[in-house]
């Protein structure tokens, strides 16, 4: 039986082990890594396709039945899947030329106001100065989608881009949704489950007035982005996605030309050079696109991530100010908040006598207190907005540390992923006979699309930034306060520290003017992933070009937008960091507000500047260093694990905002 790997409505946190199947003349899917030879370009398709297949007719006389192609890749990875027994595969992997044969996994998903929640508004701030994200391409990795339903209408929305190259395998599509693709055997594009319909309204759904369930949440329902083009990859069928599928449907992405990516899937803790959504959201950015992954829905266990390398962005999940609360009152007079999607219309408050306690009846009239049985119990029900304590980090959401690369602060980001309002494939409401096509669900499925649409809005103002400048602008200027003032909590009522939260809670109307970017180009992560011990072999999986480990970076030197350190006591270990001016040309940053945990200290010096404790630009677009010392000290006795931080740059309407988080060894 092949291992699994999780959707993020509920994540299924396992490795894919590097195992064969039992039975010899079983076929199974492997998924097939190529080394290219050196000086070898394959400039027609038929080419590449023939030196795939010249793998399979080499192992062919291995088993009673013959390899058989399932997929050829062209853009994600170097290499192929196709169905073979476990004879032909183990023949493969000691051939010349193959990097690595492994079988494939299975991923499962990780599953209105929100919009109006992070601060969109029609002719003001982002939405204006992005058009509502008009002219970009958000690909949804997903369950399919539900052409027709009204969050996917075209009005306001422009042709699609000459760079289009996508197609529409249904019918349905128009200037909204202007792709769908199947990569599911003998099924459908359709979208048969809702989560595909929900994430990508969610991302870039069209407005539409009136929108409920059970007359609960009732308002417009926008996704983040709701004039950009949306186009669909079917991976999945009910709730499991094999990866040889997920790696075709990004693969089509790559070709067909969207500008953004939205995958709500969740998988194992795996090394990069084993982890195949990784290396193929590798070749995306090196093609310029973004990339929005779901954290998991592992919370609130530490180390429960998915989706950890540093070149996606990883997003956690958050409440919104939206409660749909249902009250019960008991006899004793004691009232019980909670929250329920079915509230029917015309209850009418009654008290009425429990009839049947359930499974554990005996067990609770044994047990109970006072009043919680053989009295009355009463039901009252409403939609609750404008909680003040919104944003809290989901009690479900995964959290750090970073199992996969320590050095690197995980997850990124929290956005809304609870009791979100989004468009559904089918009504969920059977029993009243109503056309509601909307549904209230939570995940950090639904978190992800969120954080894809808002990146879709900044690609639009800024479409010549690369996905981590766009990723810094996110992480850079997040929130960490909720909307009374105070530090973010979680659902727990406990503080949430940056294993929870990462950055921060998205705040879009400054995420497309952060002053100050962290970037990093596709080839600053070589000495990266030297510097975690991978070995050029193992690298090259990932990057797709050859490579050597002449220069290697510890983890925490890499640009990213915060840092994750181990310090022992008397340690003092320095890292760099370099910002590139896209704010005011002539500006000097100085710095803000610092914080460390009691016995570390800090130093922050500015190169190149006028100042040790400054940076001053005189263009835009221009580049400087700075360095940061953190220093624990020999005598301290704190007997905490971890501790968290930050740094903040300022200048005039532009805070750049870092945070830290330590391990203390």
């Amino acid at each position: 039986m092949l291992p699994t790997i999780g959707l993020v409505l509920v994540l299924t946190c396992t490795t894919i082990l590097n195992v064969f199947p039992t039975k010899a003349d079983d076929l199974k899917t492997y998924i097939v890594h190529l080394s290219l030879p050196d000086g070898q370009d394959f400039s027609q398709a038929r080419e590449i396709e023939e030196w795939y297949n010249s793998f399979l007719s080499k192992v062919a006389s291995l088993s009673n039945e013959n390899p058989k192609m399932v997929y050829v890749y062209r853009h994600v990875i170097t290499g192929f899947a196709a169905k073979m027994s476990v004879d032909q595969a183990k023949a493969i992997e000691n051939l010349s030329g193959v990097a690595s044969v492994r079988p494939e996994g299975m991923y499962q998903l990780q599953t209105t106001r929100s919009s109006y929640f992070l601060g969109l508004r029609q002719d003001s701030g982002l939405w204006k100065d992005s058009n509502k994200g008009k002219g970009v391409i958000i690909g949804v990795i997903d369950s399919g989608i539900t052409p027709g339903h009204p969050s996917f209408n075209d009005n306001g929305v422009p042709t699609p881009p000459s760079t289009w190259k996508g197609k529409c395998e249904v019918a349905g599509c128009n200037n909204k949704l202007i792709g769908i693709r199947n990569f599911v055997n003998g099924s459908s594009p359709i979208d048969k489950i809702g989560h595909g319909t929900h994430t990508s309204s969610t991302a870039a759904g069209n407005s539409v007035d009136n929108a409920n369930v059970f007359g609960m949440a009732n308002g417009t329902a926008s996704g983040m982005a709701p004039l950009a083009h949306l186009a669909m990859y079917k991976v999945c069928y009910s709730t499991e996605c094999w990866s040889s599928d997920i790696l075709a449907g990004m693969d089509a992405a790559i070709a067909d030309g969207v500008n953004v990516m939205s995958i709500s899937l969740g998988g194992g803790q795996l090394p990069f050079h084993e982890d195949s959504t990784a290396i193929a959201a590798f070749s995306a950015i090196q093609k310029g696109i973004f990339v929005s992954f779901a954290a998991g829905n592992g919370g609130p266990l530490n180390s429960s991530l998915s989706n950890e390398a540093p070149w996606m962005l990883t997003v956690g999940a958050s409440t919104i100010d939206r409660r749909i609360r249902t009250s019960v009152l008991l006899g004793n007079k004691k009232i019980f908040d909670g929250e329920s999607l079915y509230q029917p219309k015309g209850f009418d408050h009654k008290l009425r006598p429990l009839v049947h306690p359930g499974k554990d009846g005996d067990l609770l009239a044994a047990l109970c207190v006072e009043g919680s049985l053989d009295q009355r119990v009463k039901c009252c029900f409403g939609t609750m907005s404008g909680t003040k304590t919104d944003p809290e980090v989901s009690c479900f959401s995964s959290r750090g540390p970073n199992f996969a690369s320590p050095g690197i602060l995980k997850p990124d980001i929290i956005g809304p992923g609870v009791d979100i309002l989004a468009a559904w494939n089918e009504s969920v409401d059977h029993q009243t006979g109503t056309k509601a096509a909307f549904n209230v669900v939570r995940g950090t499925s639904m978190a992800c699309p969120h954080l894809a649409g808002i990146a879709a809005l900044i690609k639009s103002v800024h479409p010549e930034w690369s996905p981590a400048a766009i990723k810094s602008a996110i992480m850079t200027t997040a929130s960490q306060v909720g909307r009374n003032g105070h530090a973010i909590i979680d659902e727990r009522d406990l503080p949430a520290d940056v294993f929870a939260t990462g950055s921060g809670h998205v705040n879009p109307p400054k995420a497309h003017e952060p002053g100050l970017v962290f970037d990093i180009q596709p080839d600053d992560y070589i000495p990266y992933l030297c510097g975690l011990g991978y070995t050029p072999k193992q690298i090259q999986l990932i990057v797709k070009k050859k490579v050597n480990c002449s220069k290697t970076i510890p983890e925490a030197q890499l640009n990213y937008p915060s840092f994750a350190i181990s310090l022992k006591r008397g340690d003092s270990k320095t890292y760099t960091r370099t910002v590139t001016n896209v704010g005011v040309a002539n500006s000097t940053y100085t710095i803000g507000d610092i914080s460390v945990p009691p016995g570390v200290s800090i130093n922050v010096e500015g190169l190149y500047g006028s100042q040790p404790q400054e940076l001053s630009f005189t263009g835009m677009q221009q580049k400087l260093i700075f360095k940061v010392t953190f220093t624990r000290s020999h005598k301290d006795k704190g007997k905490d694990p971890y501790g968290q931080g930050h740094m903040t740059w300022i200048s005039g309407k532009y805070t750049v905002r870092t945070p830290f988080s330590f391990k203390f060894e």
